[in-house]
């Protein structure tokens, strides 16, 4: 068997000894193995030769491990243990790859003809503006792919896209697990909880920038008001003597400690320097440094969301101008319409420039309204403007925390490959001495049974 690991992760060293570690815990001290470090590749990787017997009772791997029709079995443990090592030393792990395509389907790719892309792309938009399985089927049919749904059968969906050539239904499966019936469900499913809490989220800061604003309104009135007229001083009261009593006691408490949230990282060179140049750049404590570790999505990192929100709004305000072109010129499309087939030819010659951003704004708009009906009916200008100044009060209130996430990222870039190294380095020291106390240990029971 082999183990590899992406390049430069690990050192021949480190790569010898996850080795022996999954050996031991693969093979639970019962067969003899050899293990070889090559370096020869781009990246490092373990090769394992083990006996098949069993030291102790003789059986061999095959009888023990994988009896049966679970060919298999042995595999999927070796990989569970490999990946759980790996994870253990903050080493990547490779995901398992999908379904591949024909050679004929991968050409059509590399040329740009592959229809089942073009599908794939058309599915995809109409999941996102579906709010359920059975509005996502109507709007295939409505956007011109046909559909064979049978949620009784092994095979559950197929689709065909019309006019493409493409004699066959295509099973959701060979298109991907994306578009699987369960999978788009859950899809549609977890973009309307989505934009239900961001819908709740919003309608809480409104109530909360409101109540705000009565506040300052009311702090301002109270400012503003004039002011309450001195009264007339009077005799002071004739004091009387009170009995003089002991003074009580003062108790004293000790200082509670702060928590050092760079404690971890005091022992670096030039640490006092880093920390404060990551906290003038909003990073607060090696918490919120480590969240930009690796390259995966930060919670604070809008960027798709600005670009979709972008998009969105966009294709509105393309589709309001069509619209409003199309209205520019409905006066000469409907008289060139309405001419005889004899003066019709003459008539568009002088009006060719009216009537045709008549005919290209109609086709524009005939292509893409569909998107945007509501309740199955063709929404108003007024309705799309509505909804494009709502995207943008959206892109908009989002701009102001993206930014800030902007400069956070860039305060951290600068130490946070450094950070993240002395940091393993401190975890793998951790874990060789874990390693030679337990390599001890079981030298010890072995000197002791011989």
């Amino acid at each position: 068997m082999i183990q590899s690991f992406a390049p430069d992760e690990v050192t021949p060293e480190q790569a010898m000894q996850i080795g022996e570690e999954l050996c031991d815990r693969y093979l639970k001290g019962d067969y003899q193995y050899v293990i070889a470090v090559h370096t020869d590749k781009e990246h490092t990787h373990c090769h394992v030769i083990f006996n098949n017997t069993n030291l102790y009772n003789g059986l061999s791997f095959t009888t023990e491990h994988n009896q049966g029709r679970k060919s298999e079995r042995a595999w999927a443990e070796l990989r569970q243990i490999s990946d759980e090592i790996c994870a253990e030393h903050g080493i990547s792990v490779i995901e398992p790859i999908g379904k591949g395509v024909s050679h004929y389907e991968n050409e059509m790719q590399k040329e740009g003809k592959s229809w089942k892309d073009k599908l794939r792309n058309m599915l995809r938009e109409i999941i996102s503006y579906s709010r359920s399985f059975e509005e996502f089927l109507k709007n295939c049919t409505d956007s011109g792919i046909e559909y064979v749904y049978t949620p009784q059968n092994k095979v559950k969906l197929k689709f065909r896209l019309s006019g493409e050539g493409q004699q066959r239904f295509t099973r959701a499966d060979t298109l991907g697990n994306e578009f699987e019936p369960s999978a788009i469900t859950e899809t549609i499913d977890t973009a309307q909880k989505k934009a239900a809490a961001k819908e709740a989220m919003e309608k809480f800061l409104a109530a909360r920038r409101a109540r705000r604003q009565a506040e300052i309104a009311l702090l301002n009135q109270s400012a503003a008001k004039p002011a309450e007229p001195t009264p007339t001083p009077t005799a002071p009261p004739k004091p009387t003597i009170a009995e003089p009593t002991a003074p009580k006691p003062t108790e004293s408490k000790a200082p509670e400690k702060k928590e050092d949230v760079w404690e971890s990282i005091r022992g670096m060179r030039d640490s006092d320097k880093m920390i404060a140049d990551l906290e003038a750049g909003g990073i607060t404590s090696l918490d919120d440094l480590k969240s930009f570790f690796w390259n995966v999505q930060h919670p604070d990192d809008h960027t798709t969301e600005l670009a979709d929100l972008k998009k969105k709004y966009t294709a509105i305000d393309k589709l309001l101008a069509m619209m409003k072109q199309r209205s520019q010129h409905s006066d000469t499309y409907n008289e060139y319409q309405n001419r005889s087939a004899f003066t019709q030819k003459h008539f568009r010659k002088k009006n060719a420039a009216a009537i045709d951003a008549y005919e290209e704004a109609d086709k524009y708009i005939t292509e893409h309204i569909k998107a945007y009906f509501i309740k199955g009916k063709p929404p108003k200008r007024s309705e799309l403007q509505d909804m494009s100044t709502e995207l943008k009060s959206k892109y908009n209130a989002l701009v102001p925390e993206h930014n800030a996430f902007i400069r956070r990222q860039s305060a951290a870039s600068q130490y946070t490959r450094q950070v993240r190294n002395y940091l393993q380095n401190k975890e793998q020291q951790e874990r060789n001495r874990q390693y030679r106390e337990k390599k001890l240990t079981q030298s010890r029971k072995k000197d002791t049974l011989e």
